[in-house]
């Protein structure tokens, strides 16, 4: 049986289970075969050819089998936008993070509420600004993303200890009762009902969900742009390091200096 417990911060989930902790491995396999798109509705690949270029990014053959994401810094900036939101549900869809290292003991943040906008046609697409720090997050709305705050997208900052900037991943929930996590053996049955596409560059991804069954995998699509920021801290000891290979250098010379 399963239990949730609100955490202290607006719209942050910790999710606990009185089951034996399952260890969250990723069993992602791809490719998967695609299915057909639904009349009058834009393919995966029309919107993998707007954001990254037409054939750049193949649907059918360039899916990652990544399920995880984060940075080696110790902290990380991500920018996740709405691309597109193709489903008669899309009015109590949501999209967010998930963070933890089993199933029984995971915490998620919304990013995207059912009110966010992904309508490339018309220029629309909500986005959030997001930095990630160990046991924090904070997420941006407002006019820098021109996203309102409370009804397209969750700002706010979340504290968990479970919140780890080096490790993390992402999920859809339909409305319904269906939640699409980015990786299969978290979803029920195993199903997979994520697909990633990395383009552009290293740090640019496009996440495309499947909200049934028909596996055409752009009822959400997202782009998610990660930033990886050092931490200053990180810089402090480069700046020693170096300072002591100067140090090494001089006493060296100067020991060559003596014996000629």
């Amino acid at each position: 049986m399963k239990f949730k417990t609100v955490a202290a911060i607006v719209a942050g989930m910790f999710i606990s289970a009185a089951v034996h902790a399952v260890p969250i491995v990723n069993t992602n396999v791809r490719p998967v075969i695609l299915g057909g798109t639904p009349a009058g509705e834009q393919s995966l690949q029309t919107v993998l050819n707007s954001v990254f270029g037409t054939g750049a990014v193949s649907a059918a053959n360039d899916q990652s089998a990544a399920g995880l994401w984060g940075s080696a810094t110790g902290s990380a900036t991500t920018i996740p936008t709405l691309i597109i939101e193709q489903t008669g549900g899309a009015a109590s869809q949501k999209f967010g993070m998930w963070f933890g290292t089993d199933t029984s003991n995971l915490y998620t943040v919304d990013l995207f509420f059912g009110g966010a906008v992904g309508a490339p046609t018309t220029l629309q697409q909500s986005a959030v600004g997001i930095g990630i720090g160990a046991g924090q997050m904070i997420i941006s709305g407002g006019p820098t993303f021109q996203s309102a705050c409370g009804t397209q997208v969750n700002c706010g900052v979340f504290s968990n200890a479970l919140i780890n900037p080096t490790s993390f991943g992402f999920y859809f929930a339909t409305g319904a009762g269906k939640i699409a996590y980015s990786i299969d053996s978290m979803n029920v049955g195993g199903a997979t009902d994520f697909l990633a596409y990395q383009g552009g560059t290293s740090t640019n991804w496009i996440f495309g969900f499947e909200d049934g069954s028909d596996n055409d995998f752009q009822d959400m699509v997202v782009k998610v742009e990660s930033i990886q920021v050092p931490e200053p801290g990180s810089l402090a000891l480069l700046g020693l390091a170096l300072a002591g290979v100067a140090a090494t250098s001089r006493r060296k010379s100067r020991r060559q200096q003596d014996q000629a």
